[in-house]
């Protein structure tokens, strides 16, 4: 069970940067590699100097990008970069200059960059310090962040070879694919003899990934697998990562222990995450009222001025609670902060004008003790600050 955490908490592990762990999880290897193969489906890539689980998802989420990475471009740039250290050899060593030149020839025609331009260097920085975070790249002499101020500074890199097992394998041809709903679209295509292990497969990636998996006409076959599968799916799960399925009318939700803790986990210690969970309480309590009706799907659109009312009321009763910063926050402000941090946890959608509330809402709610009034705060006394 430990082993497959790291796998799914992480990118890769690499022997270099972590040597216990590494050899660890190969040991481990015969007691989930069959969990990775059946119920996954994924590439699992186990060699000398790597262990990587290429975790592909069946649908793509804003907080599955890289959390450093600001435009288009540095997407553009860095599949550039995994093309330029191709033709290296591992250890072979280059200069930035080298490297910038190779930049502008293969993203020519594509997406030209101009290094004379501060926010085109700016996006390079991006991508090679998080190159050197991956261990793809290793910096013998230089600062990458000099590059940002002035285009002529020499940086001498080298390359680990860590770059060939950054791409996933696809096991297909992916040309044609053209958005992120193309890749997505490989959950479901498939000759007909292999649709009911796709499906399987499609279930166990959103429950072992994401937060939720919510019914939909789409994808209402998921849902009669789950119904009818439900025992053999949780106890899969169970033991390959220890838990508890929880199905509803409305969705399913893998949740962990309470006291298990690993990757990205829903409430965190933080202050945004206290004001969600008071938040969510708050409108359950409004739809369960009436105030907003429930669709047949039990989600529930609202406009984006009651949503900032509810957040503006929540406030008001609550903020004694919170950190500084969260208190200070403009109520415009707050609101988008709440909006990004709710909707990475699919608690809530946007569409053009109007928000969905997803069934999550009414599960994952929180409150204060009954004494909070008197006491002004909660957590003995100390508002949370996020970090």
């Amino acid at each position: 069970m430990h082993e497959i955490r790291a796998l799914l908490d992480r990118f890769w592990i690499t022997r270099e940067d972590n040597k216990d762990l590494y050899f660890e999880v190969k040991r481990a290897l015969p007691q989930y590699q069959r969990f990775v193969n059946e119920q996954l489906g994924w590439n699992l890539i186990v060699n000398e100097s790597v262990i990587k689980l290429e975790k592909v998802p069946p649908r793509s989420m804003a907080w599955m990008g890289i959390q450093s990475f600001q435009e288009p471009m540095d997407y553009c740039l860095l599949c550039a970069l995994l093309l330029f250290l191709s033709d290296l050899d591992d250890g072979e060593q280059f200069l930035l200059s080298a490297l910038t030149q190779s930049l502008e020839a293969l993203t020519d025609g594509i997406y030209p960059v101009d290094w004379t331009r501060f926010p085109h260097r700016k996006s390079l920085v991006r991508v090679l310090n998080y190159a050197q975070q991956m261990g793809m790249l290793l910096v013998y002499d230089g600062v990458s962040e000099d590059f940002r101020n002035d285009q002529d500074k020499e940086v001498l890199y080298e390359n680990t070879g860590l770059s060939r097992h950054f791409p996933v394998h696809f096991g297909r041809d992916i040309l044609h694919c053209q958005s992120a709903g193309d890749f997505e679209a490989f959950s479901w295509e498939g000759e007909e003899s292999n649709r009911g292990r796709r499906r399987s497969q499609r279930v166990y990636r959103q429950l072992a990934l994401a937060p939720a998996l919510y019914w939909s006409e789409e994808n209402r076959s998921d849902y009669d697998y789950v119904k009818n599968q439900r025992q053999w799916v949780n106890r899969h799960l169970d033991d390959a990562i220890g838990g508890e399925l929880q199905v509803h009318k409305n969705g399913a939700f893998f949740v962990l222990s309470e006291d298990d803790r690993f990757g990205l986990y829903y409430p965190r210690d933080l202050a945004l995450s206290d004001a969600a969970l008071l938040l969510c309480g708050q409108l359950r309590e409004q739809i369960l009222a009436g105030v907003y009706p429930r669709s047949e799907d039990d989600t529930v659109s609202m406009t984006r001025r009651e949503f900032q009312y509810e957040v503006a009321r929540c406030r008001g009763a609550f903020a004694a609670g919170w950190g500084k910063r969260l208190r200070e926050l403009s109520p415009d402000a707050l609101c988008q902060e709440l909006l990004e941090f709710m909707a990475g946890w699919m608690l809530l959608e946007r569409r053009e004008d109007r928000l969905i509330l997803c069934p999550a809402i009414g599960k994952w709610t929180g409150r204060y003790p009954s004494d909070f009034c008197e006491q002004g705060d909660t957590h003995n006394g100390e508002a949370l600050e996020d970090a």
